[in-house]
Parts: structure tokens; sequence; C-alpha cells
């Protein structure tokens, strides 16, 4: 090989990564805030990924010993498999297509891995001024919308003006369901948090501002499983505070926000109870009786309907516990069940599993389901290893969103996941 051929394999490689770089900044500042443009994105990356031949025996190496990365391929190619014993193929062509960034991303990302690791950093940063971006849009609007104001037509000649309810839940996250938003909010703070213990982001009162403001937004958001994160991610950041002897700053962020909170989803903002968990309700909806002794089949209430729909759920895992029903018939399958249950409101809303974990065993089976345990199981345990706090927070905050939503279902859940938990975990030593 001529010294001139070598100096020509070096610029395309210098310009293949410089592209990759940049394209994944841009991803990692746009999946927070619209998952419309996730798509082109991808596609740029494969196509610069696919344009240098020597990418493709870097990446099959990589995921060869990288498990983390080859499950979730692992577990695309079982869905893709799931066609085979699948009728609906329209529905199933959708399911491919929604998660094919669980092929493509380790794939592509597998090709640069030094690169990754040294522009980690980088890549976080750009989330969180994208997730800071997508906060400032949401409450601009709302605080337009309130002052405007906007009136909403119900149709029947009726309109509507909903007030301080455009900083709260739906009304407030203008392009994502609150609950991927609340999501993608607690992912930045608790990278802020780390940032913070690891001294490499600086403590002062922009930060501390910035901390409460997408406090604030998660709590607005009224997402439940958000709730749950932020409690947690807080626990964890007091936990570190007192370490450190600052209780005072503890008072300081935890009285404005839980004055924020009662204000806004207790005391003004009329909807609240749409979103607050009746005790009554999911009792009866555990029981399948209510407060008469009559049989409860189905329910309005958020909360309830998820007791029924993972009831459902379990007994179609059950009836179809191998192979599960196949990717494009867990749907048919899963309303058809609503049907002889007589889940009315579920059946016509044509709800999914709101669960994850039982949604790939619904389509898959136990096989399936242990694939998807595994993907998590393994990065848990390597991350706890290493002592990686991100990537450990990372895991556990979609766990618990999963647990609630159905997220591999739809681009802005499944983008999210993917996405990072390839660059966080394709830096990672190889597995023993």
């Amino acid at each position: 090989m001529s010294f001139q051929h070598k100096l020509e394999i070096n610029s395309n490689v210098h310009w293949n990564q410089k592209i990759n770089f940049y394209l994944t900044c841009l991803l990692s500042f746009l999946v927070p805030i619209h998952p419309k443009v996730l798509p082109i994105v991808i596609i740029l990356l494969s196509i610069n990924w696919i344009i240098f031949p020597a990418n493709y025996k870097t990446s099959i190496r990589v995921l060869k010993d990288n498990l983390i990365l080859s499950s979730t391929v692992i577990l695309y190619l079982l869905y893709l498999l799931g066609m085979a014993y699948s009728t609906n193929f329209h529905f199933g062509g959708k399911v491919l297509e929604t998660k094919l960034s669980l092929l493509l991303l380790p794939l592509i990302y597998s090709a640069y891995v030094p690169l990754t690791k040294e522009k980690l950093v980088f890549y976080l940063k750009y989330f969180v001024f994208g997730v800071v971006t997508y906060a400032v849009l949401c409450f601009s609007y709302a605080t337009y919308a309130y002052f405007l104001p906007l009136e909403i037509d119900l149709g029947n000649g009726f309109s509507f003006n909903y007030g301080a309810n455009y900083f709260y839940y739906s009304y407030l996250s203008l392009f994502f369901h609150p609950s991927y938003a609340a999501m993608y909010v607690v992912f930045a703070l608790s990278l802020i948090v780390v940032g913070l213990k690891k001294d490499t982001i600086k403590f002062n009162f922009l930060v501390v501002i910035l901390i409460l403001v997408l406090s604030v937004f998660i709590l607005l958001l009224s997402s439940k499983a958000g709730w749950i994160c932020l409690a947690l991610l807080s626990l964890y950041s007091f936990s570190l505070l007192i370490r450190e002897k600052k209780a005072k700053l503890i008072v300081a962020i935890a009285i404005p926000l839980a004055s924020v909170f009662y204000f806004f989803n207790v005391y003004y903002t009329p909807i609240v109870s749409q979103r607050i968990p009746k005790v009554e309700t999911i009792k009866n909806a555990v029981t399948q009786k209510d407060q008469n002794n009559k049989t409860v089949t189905t329910s309005n209430d958020g909360n309830a309907s998820r007791v029924f729909i993972w009831r459902a759920s379990a007994e179609v895992f059950y009836e179809n516990f191998l192979f599960g029903t196949g990717t494009g018939d867990s749907k048919d399958v899963l309303l058809k069940k609503y049907l002889e249950k007589e889940m009315n409101n579920e059946y016509q809303n044509q709800l999914n599993s709101h669960n994850q974990f039982l949604n790939t065993a619904v389509s898959l089976g136990i096989i399936g389901l242990i694939v998807l345990i595994f993907s998590f199981y393994i990065p848990f345990y390597q991350s706890v290893q290493q002592k990686d706090t991100v990537t450990t927070i990372f895991v556990l905050l979609i766990v618990i969103n999963l647990l609630f939503e159905s997220m591999y279902e739809t681009q802005a859940g499944i983008v999210f996941y993917a996405f990072f938990n390839t660059i966080l975990c394709s830096t990672f030593v190889k597995n023993k």
C-alpha cells in the first residue's frame, strides 16, 4: 500500500468520524425536542456508516464482544422472526419500522467506539441543551396561551379557554406525551447531578435555577412515573448533600418545589382530580367489584384501566407462553381479549398493554421477555461494577417507565432508549 493511499484512507476515516460526531450531537439535541425529525438524522447516520465499508467488520466484531448492544439487536431480530407466525403484516410492518433503531443504532455506533468514548460528554451536554430548549418552548407557549387567551373549539358552537391548565399535563407538553417528556427531563437532571458530584459542572446560582425550573417542569407534566423518578433522584441528591453537610441547600430546593407542586397541582389547576389516583376506583379494578358488589369489567380512570389491561395482557401471555402471538397479531389478540372480558373502554381506545414487559411477552412470549430483561440486567450489573453512575441511573429510569408505559411502541420512546443505551454501553470493557 502506497503512502499516498494511506493518506487517502486516513482522510476518509477523519471525515467519516467527523460527520458521525456532528450528526450525533444533532440527534442528541433533537431527541427531547421533536420525534418526527429523528428518523431523518438516523438515516443520515446510516448513510455515513454504509459509505465506509471498513465500518462493517468493526461493527460485527464489537457486537460479538458487547452483550449489551447485541441483546438489543437480538430483540429486534426476534420481532422480525415474530412476523413468520403473524397474519397482520400491516401492523407488524409498522412495529418493525418503529423499532428499527434497536438494530441500526448499535450497528452504527459499534464502528465508532473510540470516538463515542472521547465525545460522550459532548453528546450528553447537547441532550441537556435540548431538554432546556423544550422546557422553554413549552413554558413560553403556555404563558402565551394563558395571557392571550386561546379559545379551544369543542364543537357544536361551544368554545373553552383552558386557562391555568395550559401549564399542566398534556396541555404543557407540546410534542410528546407527558410521560416521555418527564423521562427526558429526569435524565437531564440526573446528568446535572452527576456532573456536580464529579465537579465537571460548577455549582452556581444559574445551575440552582436550572434544577428548580426542570424539577417544576416534571411536577407540572404530571407523569406518575416522572414523579416517582424525580422523588428517587431527589433522595439520591439529598443523600449527597447530607454527606457534604449542606442541609440548608436541601431546604432551599425542597421547600420551593413543594410549594409550587401544591399551588399548581392542588390549589390552582382545575383538572388535577383527573391525575391523582383514586384509591376506591383502583380497588374496584383489582377486586372487579364495586361498593355495591356489582361486577366491574372496565373503567374510564387511567389507573384502574391499567389494572384491567395488565390482567388481560397476562392472560394472553399465559395462553401464548412460549413464542407469543407474533409481532403482527399482538394488538388484534389483545383487543379480542378485551371484548371477551367486556373491557369496553379499553377496546374502544385500542389500548396496548401499558407495560413494555407485558407488551413484549404478548408479542414474543417468554423468549422475548427473557431477552428484554437481560438487556437491562447486563448494563445495570456492568455499570454498577464499573461505578458508572450515569448508566445505572439511565437503566433504572427506563425500567421504571417501562412498568407504566409500552415505550418501545413509539418513536419517542424507542429512539431515546436505543440511542443512549448504545452510546453509554458501547464504551464498556469486553464482557467476561
